[in-house]
């Protein structure tokens, strides 16, 4: 069951390249900013190629885990900026509740936690 989730979210993100020879998703296809839930929580806006395969699913997995609250949202290969700006505006506010509830350098643990998870699932 694990090697079929690594399979299809490695096919997705072959898919979702921005190397594709289709026209590269770009900030439309983002949803408008009054769509979007609004309630605090870490905001991901991502611009350009995916993350390395199987990433995200090791990401989500530790989101779950951390009990995190969190929205991605791709911004395509051209992204901008300012909507960057804009969807992520409040992280520093939830980012602060973070550092209360996990700790000074809970970030990194967080992003330890991940590549480890990362490693493991991609340790044959």
């Amino acid at each position: 069951m694990t090697r079929l989730i690594l399979y299809a979210a490695t096919a997705s993100l072959f898919f979702a390249s921005c190397r594709q020879t289709s026209s590269p998703v770009n900030i439309k296809t983002a949803p408008p900013v009054n769509e979007i839930d609004t309630s605090l929580k870490w905001v991901d806006y991502h611009i350009g190629e995916p993350p390395p395969e199987g990433y995200y699913t090791a990401f989500d997995s530790v989101i779950k885990k951390w009990n995190i609250r969190y929205q991605r949202i791709e911004g395509g290969c051209e992204g901008l900026p300012d909507e960057r700006r804009r969807f992520e505006k409040d992280n520093p506010k939830y980012f602060a509740l973070l550092k209360i509830r996990f700790g000074e350098d809970w970030l990194d643990r967080f992003h330890a936690d991940v590549k480890a998870l990362d490693n493991k699932l991609h340790t044959k």
